[in-house]
C-alpha cells in the first residue's frame, strides 16, 4: 500500500482545511492577552509623550521660578565693545572711551634663514635645549632639541608641542627668506617672554631674548605688551584682558577696538521687560501645548453598544495619573497668589477660554503689568521660591510626577511588571495551542490511514465478487 504524504489523500477528505480552521479556532485563545498586550504597550508609550510634554513646561515653569529671570538686563550694541549682562547687573548709563586693546607679546628671528628645513644648530651639541619663560608669574619650560629639531619647521612643532604659554609659528616675509614668530598666549603687558639656549650657542645667537633687558641680536619684539585701558564715567580702568568681567558688576566688557578720539560711546543698560514678556508667552504657549497632549492622551470616541472601543481612544483614557495631573496643574493656575494687586493670572492679562481651556493673553495688560509692577510680576511667580508663587507650585508639583521614583516612573514599573507576566502568559496559551494543533494533526493522521486501510480493504473484497 502507497505511503499517505499529505492529509486527506487517504480519506479523500479535506482534512488540511479542518486543520486550518481548528487552528485559526485556537489562536482565538490569544487574542485576549494580545489585545491587553497592546494596550499595556501603548500605555507606556503614552506615558513616554506625557513626559516629554510635562518637561518641557517644567523646564520654564523652573526657570520662572527664579528671582533672577526677572531682573535680566539688556544693553545697546556698539561697534568698539560687545556687553553681556546678567541678573546683578544694574540698569543705567554709562559713558565708555577705549583708549588701547590689550595685545600680546610677539618676537620675531632677525638672521636670515633661506630654508625653513635647514638645520640652524652646532651638529653634534650634546644636552641642547630651549628654555622658555612665559605668563604672570613667569614659568619656565625646558625643551630639549636634537640635532633633527632645530630647524625653523622643527622648533616650531616642538615649542607648540611644548605647551609653554607661548604658540610658534613660521612667517615667509620675501622670496627664500624666513623667520620664527613667537607669541605669548595671554594678552597684558606683564605677560612677556624669554628664551635661552642652552649647550649651542649657534642657535642661541639665532633664538636668545631676555625680556629684562628687551635687547638682543637675536629676537626682536615685534609687538610690545599691552594692557587695555578703557575709560568708564570718567574712571580709568586697565586691565591685561580684552575681556573686563570685573569693573562693572554683573556686566562683561569685550573690547573689539579703540574709540575715536573724543568721541566714547554711550552705554545705556535696562531690565529687559520685553524678553521676561517673551518668555511668559512662551510659558503660556507651553502649557497649551500640554493641554493637547492632554487631550489626545485621554480621547474618548463613543460608540453603539455592544461594538468594542474606539481604536483611536487616546492610551491614557481613564488612567488615574493623568487626571490627578491635570487637576493638579489646573488648580495651581487658578489659585490666588499672596501678592498685593497681582493675585491672579488675569490680573495680568492671562485668562482661560471657557471653551478650550487654554490660556489667552491680552498683550497690552501684561505689558502694563511688566512696565508698572515688575516686582509684583516677579512675586507672583517666584514668591519665596520654595512652595509659594504660581511658577514655584507648577514645578514643584510637575516633579513629584516626572522625578526618579515619582509617579510617573513607578505608574510604568507597574505596567511592565504586568506587560512581564502577561508575557509568561502568552507563552503558556502558545505552547498549549500547539500541543492541541499537534494533536489534532496526530488524530487525523490516524484518521486518515484507517480510512485508507478500509478503502483498500473495501476494493479488494469487490474485486473478489466480480
Amino acid at each position: 500500500m502507497a505511503t499517505i504524504s499529505s492529509l486527506g489523500l487517504g480519506s479523500g477528505l479535506d482534512l488540511n482545511g479542518l486543520l486550518d480552521k481548528l487552528t485559526k479556532a485556537e489562536q482565538q485563545r490569544l487574542t485576549p492577552y494580545t489585545t491587553k498586550q497592546s494596550s499595556y504597550k501603548a500605555q507606556l508609550t503614552g506615558y513616554g509623550t506625557l513626559k516629554g510634554a510635562l518637561e518641557k513646561f517644567d523646564n520654564l515653569s523652573k526657570e520662572m521660578a527664579k528671582e533672577d529671570f526677572f531682573k535680566a538686563t539688556t544693553a545697546t550694541e556698539h561697534d568698539a565693545f560687545k556687553i553681556t549682562t546678567n541678573a546683578k547687573a544694574v540698569p543705567g548709563n554709562y559713558v565708555v572711551e577705549v583708549k588701547n586693546l590689550a595685545q600680546a607679546q610677539t618676537l620675531t628671528t632677525q638672521a636670515k634663514v633661506s630654508d625653513q628645513g635647514a638645520k640652524l644648530g652646532t651638529e653634534g651639541a650634546t644636552d641642547r635645549s630651549l628654555t622658555i619663560t612665559a605668563g604672570n608669574p613667569p614659568k619656565a619650560t625646558k625643551i630639549p632639541l636634537s640635532d633633527d629639531q632645530t630647524s625653523l619647521v622643527e622648533m616650531r612643532d616642538a615649542i607648540n608641542g611644548a605647551k609653554a604659554g607661548v604658540t610658534a609659528s613660521i612667517m615667509r616675509v620675501g622670496d627664500n627668506d624666513y623667520q620664527l614668530a613667537i607669541s605669548s598666549s595671554t594678552t597684558g603687558e606683564n605677560n612677556k617672554i624669554s628664551l635661552q639656549v642652552d649647550n649651542d650657542d649657534k642657535l642661541g645667537d639665532i633664538l636668545n631674548y631676555n625680556a629684562t633687558r628687551g635687547t638682543t641680536t637675536a629676537m626682536k619684539q615685534t609687538v610690545a605688551p599691552q594692557d587695555a585701558e578703557l575709560m568708564v564715567n570718567g574712571t580709568a580702568i586697565k586691565r591685561s584682558t580684552n575681556s573686563i568681567s570685573d569693573a562693572l558688576q554683573g556686566v562683561t566688557i569685550d573690547l573689539k577696538t579703540k574709540t575715536k578720539t573724543d568721541e566714547p560711546q554711550h552705554l545705556v543698560i535696562s531690565t529687559n521687560t520685553a524678553g521676561t514678556t517673551d518668555k511668559i508667552k512662551e510659558w503660556v504657549d507651553s502649557y497649551n501645548s500640554l493641554l493637547d497632549t492632554f487631550n489626545s492622551l485621554s480621547k474618548f470616541t463613543p460608540v453603539k453598544t455592544g461594538e468594542a472601543p474606539n481604536p483611536t481612544n487616546g492610551p491614557l483614557l481613564g488612567d488615574n495619573t493623568l487626571r490627578g495631573i491635570q487637576s493638579s496643574i489646573k488648580s495651581a493656575l487658578s489659585a490666588a497668589q499672596d501678592n498685593p494687586e497681582l493675585k491672579g493670572l488675569g490680573n495680568l492679562g492671562i485668562s482661560t477660554n471657557t471653551k478650550t481651556g487654554k490660556l489667552e493673553i491680552d498683550s497690552a495688560k501684561l505689558k502694563k503689568a511688566m512696565d508698572e509692577k515688575p516686582d509684583q510680576v516677579s512675586n507672583f511667580f517666584v514668591g519665596n521660591g520654595k512652595d509659594t508663587g504660581m511658577a514655584t507650585e507648577i514645578h514643584n508639583e510637575i516633579q513629584s510626577y516626572i522625578k526618579s521614583g515619582g509617579i510617573i516612573e513607578n505608574s510604568t514599573k507597574s505596567i511592565n511588571t504586568n506587560l512581564d507576566r502577561l508575557n509568561s502568559q502568552i507563552t503558556t496559551v502558545t505552547a498549549s495551542i500547539q500541543n492541541t494543533i499537534d494533536r489534532y494533526k496526530q488524530q487525523f493522521v490516524q484518521l486518515d490511514t484507517m480510512m485508507s486501510k478500509m478503502n483498500g480493504t473495501s476494493n479488494y473484497l469487490a474485486q473478489q465478487f466480480k
